[in-house]
């Protein structure tokens, strides 16, 4: 099954997400050995993901890059003599290519897959752009929410 519906949102479950953010990754596939992504929230739920990903292996990504942003936020804490470290990125470098993650606050992350031709310089600049894009949409989606909240 296919990640996205005819309307272009992204599956799961069989229900459309009621918050479908996978325009932050078009920029990202844009980029030259740019093959994938997904977005996730911080308790790894699929938030969106490219066209190319599937329903499955969307969840099976945003799960595994949530624990893997969990373990580098330990280690930063558990490294850094109390220092108020946050995780900026982290490149996983691996047979097939890169695997780009970069939380977007505190709620989500952008994590994509690349091949070893990647500008790996290009692709973390291009992320943090979109970093800052979700952070922003993320926020007026919440305040919308919320009575009496204005973004």
């Amino acid at each position: 099954m296919d990640a996205h519906s005819a309307s272009g949102r992204v599956q799961a479950k069989g229900r459309p997400l009621p918050l479908d953010v996978s325009w932050v990754l078009s920029p990202l596939l844009a980029l030259p050995g740019v093959a994938s992504g997904v977005v996730l929230s911080r308790d790894g739920l699929i938030l969106g993901g490219s066209a190319n990903v599937t329903t499955e292996s969307g969840e099976r990504a945003a799960a595994m890059t949530s624990s893997v942003l969990g373990a580098a936020r330990a280690l930063c804490a558990g490294l850094s003599n109390g220092a108020d470290d946050e995780v900026v990125d982290i490149v996983i470098s691996a047979g097939s290519g890169y695997y780009y993650v970069a939380p977007a606050g505190d709620r989500a992350a952008i994590v994509v897959a690349a091949t070893g031709g990647v500008n790996i310089g290009t692709l973390a600049y291009e992320v943090q752009l979109q970093v800052q894009k979700l952070i922003k949409a993320l926020d007026e989606a919440s305040a919308a929410r919320t009575p009496g909240v204005r973004a």
